[in-house]
């Protein structure tokens, strides 16, 4: 059975460092990660993680969803959809109204269709700069 639970980044982020490496995407720093990472888990293996940032508005955003490579398929099954139901109630009880994110990630990108995600944009680069 899946559960879900927050976590800060403080207590994750070494995990997130492995994980991250595991599908060879870049490390990102501690500094550049939200506070709130919601982690969805089955069995005592955490299969997924999805940090939310939240600031001063009802905006809130969804950046870097990963999974555990190493966990079992069956396991990973269905367990996104549940994460990210419980990342939208927790943020709407703290006052959020709105969630944007961005993926080319095709299961990610049907999770946020069938979820009645409105695609904002097409045809375009996202861009970031390191300062």
């Amino acid at each position: 059975m899946h559960s879900c639970r927050l976590e800060h980044k403080d207590d994750y982020y070494e995990t997130l460092v492995k994980w991250w490496g595991g599908w060879n995407f870049p490390v990102l720093a501690k500094s550049s990660l939200p506070d709130r990472i919601f982690v969805v888990s089955s069995d005592g293996i955490d299969l997924y993680a999805m940090p939310v940032y939240f600031g001063d508005s009802d905006l809130c955003w969804i950046g870097f969803v990963t999974s555990n490579i190493e966990a079992p398929k069956e396991l990973r099954s269905g367990a996104m959809n549940i994460l990210n139901k419980y990342t939208e109630m927790y943020m709407k009880s703290i006052g959020a109204r709105l969630i944007m994110t961005v993926s080319g990630t095709p299961v990610l990108m049907k999770l946020f269709s069938d979820e009645d995600y409105i695609v904002s944009g097409v045809n375009y680069n996202e861009y970031i700069k390191l300062l």
